[in-house]
């Protein structure tokens, strides 16, 4: 009797274990409710932009913020997954976006960093990670929100930029459109 429940419990446990990794795979691309997403730009001494490619997408490295950590653990973790570490990461952009597939929003934070030590490794999912010029890293990303943020983040440093994209269905790669324009939201005291 008791070993059936202990089964039973330990089934429950593992279809539950399941199911929440089968629903958070590709909760970015096709999300079941609002959640915060952290982009890490992380600068090395060449000035050159830790980047990644995901199916046909390069993007510097992100991670939905849902783990109980706060947001320098967060972006430790980002880093680690990646192989490296940082220091001094700060906030350079919060953008919004809405859907026109479905009714949730996310956030996205954007972080800058620099580089400390670590070899670039390939995280689980990922095709290729390697170290880009920032104009070739802005030029190589393939989705336009991510482009135009990364463009006016990196070209205007000494700010913390707000703006908000409209992601849509009718395309591969769910196209984004910018929907406000970028807004300074501080300056920073550099």
């Amino acid at each position: 009797m008791k070993t059936n429940f202990f089964l039973s419990v330990i089934g429950f446990s593992l279809f539950l274990h399941c199911t929440y990794a089968q629903n958070n795979q590709n909760m970015h691309r096709d999300p079941t409710h609002n959640f915060t997403m952290q982009r890490l730009l992380i600068v090395n001494e060449n000035n050159e932009i830790l980047m990644c490619k995901e199916d046909y997408v390069w993007a510097p490295p992100s991670g939905m913020y849902s783990q109980r950590q706060y947001i320098r653990e967060s972006l430790d973790s980002i880093a680690h997954a990646y192989g490296v570490s940082i220091k001094a990461p700060q906030l350079h952009g919060y953008f919004s976006y809405k859907y026109d597939y479905h009714p949730f929003s996310t956030l996205r934070s954007y972080y800058v960093a620099e580089y400390v030590s670590g070899v670039p490794k390939l995280p689980e999912g990922m095709d290729e990670v390697k170290w880009m010029p920032i104009s070739e890293a802005i030029n190589q990303t393939t989705v336009t929100s991510i482009k135009q943020s990364m463009n006016q983040i990196l070209n205007f440093p000494n700010t913390v930029w707000g703006g908000s994209f409209m992601v849509s269905r009718e395309k591969k790669g769910h196209p984004t459109k910018k929907t406000e324009e970028f807004y300074p939201l501080f300056d920073s005291k550099k």
